[in-house]
C-alpha cells in the first residue's frame, strides 16, 4: 500500500473530533452552562410588563350598562439587591468553570485517541510476532519430526517442538482477537473503520531533553484543567455565601406604572360617571427582612460549609495534579532507559538464539533451549515496541497533567510515525523538530 494511504495519528484525531460522543456531549453542556451568565444578568436589567382587559357590565339599573377598557405598563429596575449582584458574579465563575471543563474534554479526546491508536499498534505488533513465532515453531517441529524419522532426533525433541507450536498458535489466535477488539475501540472514537495505521518502527530513535520534574510539577499545579475548574468552583462557592447573606440586607427597587382606563357603550346622561383616565406613578421601594425563623442564618452556615468543601476539593486537585506530573515525568525518564535496555535485549536475544540453534546442530544444546531462546527473542521485540509506545504516551500524559496538551502537541508526535514497512527511519526530538 502506498505510504500516503496509511492513516496517521492526526487523521484519527480529526475523525474523533467530529464523531466522539463524549466531546459532543461536553460541547452541548458548555452551551447550556454558559447561559447562566445571561440568566443571572437578566434580573439586574429593567423588567417591563404590560397588561390589558376589557370588561362588559350589564346592570339592572337603567342606563348603567357599559364597557370598560383598561391597559397598563409596569417597569421595575433593581437599584440594590445583594443576592442578585452576588449571583451574577457567581455565574461568571461558573461560566469560566464550564469553559475549562470543555477544554478538559477536548484534551481527553487527544488522550483517548492516542491510547486507542497505540493499543492498535501494539496489538498489531503482537500479531506479527505471534505469526512469526508460529511459523518458526512449525518449521522447528517439522524438522524435528523429519530428524526423528531418520533417528537423528529424539521423541522428546518432537514433543517439545510440537507443544511449542501448539502454544504459539493459541497465542496467535489470542493476539488476533486482541487486535480486533483494539480496532473496535478505536472505531468507537472515529465512527468509521481504519484499515491501516502509520506505525513507530522498532528502530526509531528518540532524542529528548532531560525532564525537570520540579518545573512540570509547578506547571501542573497552576495550569492543570481540573485544578482550574476547582478554583472557579471555589470562587463560585464564596459568592454563594454572599447570596445567602443577602437575606439580612435591604432590597431597593425603582418602580413605575402607567395605567389608562376608558369606558364605552354607556348612556350619554351618565357620561360624568364614565370619564376616561390616565395614571402615572413612580416610586422607590425598599424592604428589609426582620425575621425568617432562623432560616437565613442556617443557609449562610450551609454555604460556608460548602465553600470549605470546595477549598478542600481544590487542594486535592492540586495535590493530584502534582502527583500525576511527577509520576508521568518519572515514567518518561524510566521509559527512555527501558527503550535502551529493550533494544539491547533484542540484540542479545538474537545472538543467543543464533548460538542456541548452532549448538543444537552440533549436540551442545537441546530442543528446549532453542525454543526458549526463540520465545525470548520474540518477547524482547514485543517489549521494545511496548516501551516505545509508552514513552510517547507518558510524554502526552505529562502534557495533559500540565494542561498543555493540544492538537499542536499531537502534530509534533505525528512525526514519529511512518508508513508500515517504510525504509527510512525517523529520528525525532520530542521537545522540538524531527530530524
Amino acid at each position: 500500500m502506498p505510504a500516503q494511504s496509511a492513516t496517521g495519528l492526526m487523521d484519527v484525531y480529526q475523525m474523533a473530533v467530529t464523531h466522539d460522543a463524549q466531546l459532543a456531549q461536553a460541547r452541548a453542556q458548555f452551551e447550556a452552562d454558559r447561559r447562566v451568565v445571561e440568566i443571572n444578568r437578566a434580573p439586574l436589567l429593567p423588567q417591563l410588563s404590560a397588561d390589558a382587559d376589557v370588561t362588559r357590565q350589564d346592570s339592572d339599573l337603567k342606563g348603567r350598562d357599559n364597557t370598560r377598557r383598561q391597559a397598563g405598563l409596569s417597569l421595575t429596575q433593581t437599584l440594590y439587591r445583594k443576592d442578585q449582584f452576588a449571583r451574577y458574579d457567581q455565574a461568571d465563575f461558573q461560566r469560566q468553570q464550564a469553559q475549562f471543563a470543555l477544554q478538559e474534554a477536548e484534551q481527553s479526546v487527544i488522550e483517548r485517541v492516542t491510547d486507542a491508536y497505540f493499543k492498535v499498534l501494539l496489538s498489531l505488533e503482537e500479531v506479527r510476532l505471534a505469526k512469526a513465532r508460529e511459523s518458526s515453531d512449525k518449521t522447528q517441529w517439522e524438522r524435528a519430526q523429519a530428524s526423528a524419522d531418520v533417528g537423528l532426533a529424539s521423541k522428546t525433541d518432537v514433543l517439545q517442538a510440537k507443544s511449542s507450536f501448539d502454544l504459539s498458535r493459541s497465542q496467535r489466535i489470542s493476539a488476533e482477537n486482541d487486535l480486533d477488539v483494539a480496532k473496535e475501540e478505536l472505531m468507537k472514537l472515529t465512527g468509521q473503520p481504519v484499515s491501516e495505521l502509520k506505525e513507530i518502527r522498532l528502530d526509531t530513535r528518540l532524542n529528548m531533553k532531560p525532564v525537570d520534574v520540579v518545573t512540570w510539577e509547578a506547571k501542573a499545579e497552576s495550569n492543570n484543567l481540573t485544578v482550574l475548574q476547582s478554583q472557579q468552583a471555589a470562587s463560585a462557592a464564596s459568592k454563594a455565601i454572599e447570596v445567602q447573606q443577602s437575606g439580612h440586607w435591604v432590597s431597593v427597587d425603582l418602580r413605575g406604572q402607567y395605567q389608562h382606563q376608558s369606558y364605552a357603550d354607556y348612556e350619554e346622561a351618565y357620561a360624568s360617571s364614565y370619564q376616561d383616565s390616565n395614571a402615572l406613578s413612580v416610586g422607590v421601594y425598599a424592604s428589609l427582612p426582620l425575621y425568617a425563623g432562623g432560616g437565613t442564618s442556617a443557609k449562610v452556615a450551609q454555604a460556608r460549609a460548602s465553600y470549605q468543601a470546595a477549598n478542600q476539593s481544590l487542594r486535592n486537585a492540586k495535590e493530584s495534579a502534582r502527583l500525576n506530573a511527577r509520576v508521568q515525568a518519572r515514567n518518561l525518564e524510566r521509559g527512555l532507559e527501558l527503550v535502551r535496555a529493550n533494544r539491547a535485549a533484542v540484540v542479545s536475544n538474537d545472538a543467543f538464539l543464533e548460538a542456541a540453534e548452532e549448538g543444537y546442530k552440533v549436540g551442545l544444546r537441546n530442543m528446549l533451549e532453542v525454543l526458549t531462546a526463540r520465545t525470548n527473542m520474540f518477547q524482547a521485540r514485543r517489549n521494545l515496541a511496548e516501551s516505545l509506545h509508552n514513552v510517547v504516551l507518558s510524554r502526552l500524559r505529562l502534557e495533559a497533567a500540565a494542561g498543555s496538551l493540544t492538537a499542536d502537541t499531537l502534530q509534533r508526535f505525528e512525526r514519529l510515525l511512518s508508513a508500515p514497512r517504510q525504509e527510512t527511519v525517523p529520528t525525532v526530538t520530542l521537545d522540538g523538530d524531527a530530524s
